[in-house]
C-alpha cells in the first residue's frame, strides 16, 4: 500500500507551477483545508463503498464542500447563490456528491464552531431538506429576494464589494496595467505573457468583440486547484468604457474519472466538460464564460468574481440557527442543481430523482460513512502535518 506522501505527490506530479508549494503549505493549516485540497484521496478511498453505490445517475460538481458555494453575477446581470466550482464535474451516482458534502460538514465542525454531535444533526437536516426538494420535482433558484434573512445578509455583504472596488485595488489605471499584489498575482515571462494575451484576444474577438485585452498576470487563487496554470486578464470594455477582470483557469481531468465505471459523454476537451456541466447545473451561467486553448492547454474563461462572494463562515460562528439556515439553503441548491440537469446526457429523469428521494434506507449508511471518513481524514491531516514540518512535502 502506498504511503500518504506517495499518494499526494503522485497526484500532483504534473503540477509544477510555483503555487504548488503554497498548496502544500495551506494543506498544513487545518484539517478542513486539507480535506478541501485532497478530493483525490476521498474518491481513492471510498469509490468502492456500498454507501456510494446507491442512487440514480446525476450530474455532480464532484468536489462538493461547504466553501464551494457562493454568490455570483450571472450573464443576465443578476446575482444568485449556488454551487460555484465544477472542475471535478462528472456523471455519477447521487450519493457520491452527497457523501463528499456530508463529510465536509464533519470536517468543518471545529472551523465553523459546532460539535461533532451537532455535525451529525446537520447531516440529517441536509438529507431531509435535500430529499424534500427532490420530491417536489422542481428546481429552486436561490435569489436574494426569496432567501432567508441570513442568506439575504450574505448577498448584501457580497454586493458591497462591487466590481468597481475590485478594479480599484487591482489596476493601475494611469498605466492601464495590473498591479502585482503579493499572494495574489505575479509577473509572467514575456513569451508566456504574449501567448496568453494573443490567445485570449482571439477568443474575445470571436465571442465578445467589445472586450480588448490590455494586460495579464499569473493569478494565485483557490486551494485544490493551486499548482495549475491560472491567469487574471485585464480587459477594456469598449461598449461601456470601463475596465473588467477575467479569470482564465487550466482544465485538468476530474479526480473522479479513474473510479467511475459510468459511461461519460465524449467531450471535446476537459474545459468543455467543465463549462457544459456548469451550464446544466446552475440556474444561469456567469458572465463571459467560455473555453479556449493556450499553447495546446485547455482553459476555462469567465468573469473574475470578488472573493467576498464566497460563503463566509463568520456569519455562522457560534450560532447553530445560522448554521442550519446556511445548510438548508445549500441542500436546496444541491437538489435543484440535480433536478435542473435531469435527463441531460445520461442523467436520471425527474421521476427517478423523486423515487430516490422517497427512499430512506440509504441515508443512515451514508451519514455513518461520512462520520467515519471524517475521523480518517483527521488522521491523514495529522500524518501530513508531520510530513510537512519535517520538510518532506517539497516540489
Amino acid at each position: 500500500m502506498k504511503s500518504l506522501e506517495q499518494r499526494i505527490k503522485e497526484f500532483h506530479h504534473e503540477r509544477n507551477q510555483p503555487t504548488l508549494a503554497l498548496k502544500y503549505k495551506l494543506m498544513a493549516d487545518n484539517d478542513f483545508t486539507f480535506y478541501r485540497a485532497t478530493c483525490h484521496l476521498f474518491y481513492e478511498d471510498l469509490h468502492k463503498s456500498s454507501a456510494l453505490a446507491r442512487g440514480p445517475l446525476v450530474w455532480v460538481c464532484g468536489d462538493l464542500h461547504l466553501e464551494n458555494f457562493g454568490s455570483y453575477r450571472a450573464f443576465n446581470g443578476l446575482t444568485y447563490f449556488d454551487i460555484n466550482d465544477f472542475d471535478e464535474a462528472m456523471l455519477a451516482p447521487a450519493t457520491w456528491e452527497l457523501a463528499r458534502f456530508l463529510c465536509s460538514i464533519g470536517m468543518a465542525s471545529s472551523l465553523w464552531k459546532y460539535s461533532l454531535t451537532e455535525a451529525e444533526g446537520l447531516m440529517l437536516l441536509v438529507l431531509k431538506v435535500y430529499t424534500k426538494q427532490l420530491a417536489s420535482g422542481k428546481a429552486y433558484a436561490i435569489e436574494k429576494e426569496t432567501s432567508p434573512a441570513l442568506i439575504q445578509e450574505f448577498f448584501e455583504m457580497a454586493e458591497r464589494k462591487k466590481e468597481k472596488e475590485m478594479i480599484k485595488v487591482r489596476i493601475d489605471k494611469k498605466k492601464g496595467k495590473l498591479k502585482i499584489i503579493k499572494n495574489k498575482t505575479y509577473l509572467l515571462e514575456k513569451d508566456i505573457h504574449h501567448e496568453v494575451m494573443s490567445s485570449v484576444n482571439a477568443f474575445l474577438k470571436e465571442n465578445c468583440d467589445f472586450l480588448k485585452v490590455r494586460d495579464v498576470a499569473f493569478r494565485i487563487a483557490g486551494t485544490g486547484s493551486l499548482g495549475i496554470k491560472r491567469y487574471v486578464i485585464l480587459v477594456e470594455d469598449l461598449r461601456e468604457d470601463k475596465w473588467r477582470l477575467l479569470d482564465v483557469k487550466q482544465s485538468l481531468p476530474s479526480s473522479l474519472s479513474s473510479y467511475l465505471k459510468t459511461q461519460q459523454p465524449q467531450w471535446s476537451s476537459e474545459a468543455d466538460r467543465i463549462t457544459a456541466v456548469q451550464g446544466m447545473m446552475q440556474y444561469a451561467p456567469p458572465r463571459f464564460m467560455g473555453t479556449l486553448s493556450i499553447s495546446g492547454v485547455d482553459f476555462v474563461l469567465k468573469q473574475l468574481q470578488p472573493s467576498a462572494q464566497k460563503i463566509d463562515r463568520t456569519l455562522c460562528d457560534k450560532k447553530m440557527k445560522n448554521v442550519e439556515t446556511v445548510m438548508t439553503t445549500m441542500a436546496q441548491a444541491v437538489a435543484s442543481a440535480q433536478l435542473r440537469s435531469a435527463s441531460r446526457k445520461g442523467s436520471a429523469d425527474v421521476d427517478e430523482l423523486i423515487k430516490f428521494s422517497l427512499q430512506s434506507f440509504w441515508q443512515g449508511e451514508l451519514i455513518q460513512t461520512a462520520i467515519d471518513y471524517t475521523s480518517a481524514t483527521i488522521n491523514y491531516f495529522n500524518e501530513y502535518l508531520k510530513l510537512y514540518l519535517n520538510r518532506k512535502m517539497k516540489m
